[in-house]
This record gives structure tokens, sequence and C-alpha cells, in this order.
């Protein structure tokens, strides 16, 4: 019985759980959470189950997401700010608060992982009109940081 006991004690304390969220695009609450017990190879591989075992819309590809519940895409998720600076949002993750700046599939997942996020976020063109040269300033910045939502159609 000794011997039972401990080995459900080692057998527990190795178990994996990897929280996934989707974050609203408004503010920095979860519009889904999961908890994943399977072993996945990448982010891409969990994403991609998660999203079909649960039913939710999405438009992805084994390289990345870009369409989550129906949010804005394309030339929908651009906003100009002015003749000079626009914004572009997309989805974007991150593992245990970290923003990996490689493919979906391409991060292999060690086990090891507490949380998966999902969220919209952003990069801004700034042009200028006198040079014609531009930057994109920023990457992946939450768009639930910004002061008014984008896509205020999108908040719960």
């Amino acid at each position: 019985m000794k011997y039972l006991v401990t080995l459900l004690i080692l057998f527990s304390a190795n178990t994996m759980a990897t929280r996934f969220e989707i974050i609203n695009s408004c503010k920095s609450t979860p519009i889904f959470s999961t908890v994943v017990t399977d072993s996945y190879q990448s982010v891409g591989e969990l994403s991609l189950n998660v999203l079909a075992q649960n039913n939710i819309p999405t438009l992805a590809s084994d390289y990345g997401i870009s369409q989550i519940y129906n949010s804005p895409i394309g030339l929908d998720a651009m906003e100009v700010l002015s003749d000079t600076m626009m914004r572009s949002h997309g989805w974007c993750y991150s593992v245990d608060g970290m923003l990996p700046e490689v493919l979906m599939n391409e991060f292999t997942l060690t086990g090891s992982e507490k949380v998966i996020a999902w969220f919209m976020g952003y990069s801004t063109y700034i042009g200028n009109p006198m040079t014609g040269e531009a930057i994109w300033e920023g990457q992946c910045i939450p768009s639930y940081s910004l002061e008014t939502a984008p896509f205020p159609d999108q908040c719960n």
C-alpha cells in the first residue's frame, strides 16, 4: 500500500498541465480558457487541436492564426491614424508570458509550459512623406492596452 501511495504522488507530480487562453481584444481577461493535459510537439499543434476540439471559429494554418471568433482580418484589421501612421492588428501568442519570435509550428513544447495565451496585438507603421522612408514600431503589443478599443464590436 505504501508503494502504491508513493507511486500515485510521483505520478501526479509529473503530470503536466498547460492552461490555453484566448484573451479579449479589449481587456486583458480571457474569453476562453481550458487546461490541456495531452502532449503536443508545438504551440501550433496544440493550438489547432484545442480550437478544433472546442469548435472555436478560426482561420488558421500550420504557421499561424489569422482570425479567432470572427475577429477583423486583412484591411479590416488596420487602423488608419493619420496620413503617415497606421496600426496593423493580428493574433499573437505568448508562452509563460514570453513572446516567441517564431511561427507557432516552430515553437517546440517541452511539457513544462504553464500558460499559452493568444491575444490580438499590433504594430505601428510610421511613414515619412518627405523621404519615403517608413518603419514598423513595436511587435505584438496587446490591443487591449490601447486607451480606446480599436474594434469595439469585438468587446464582450
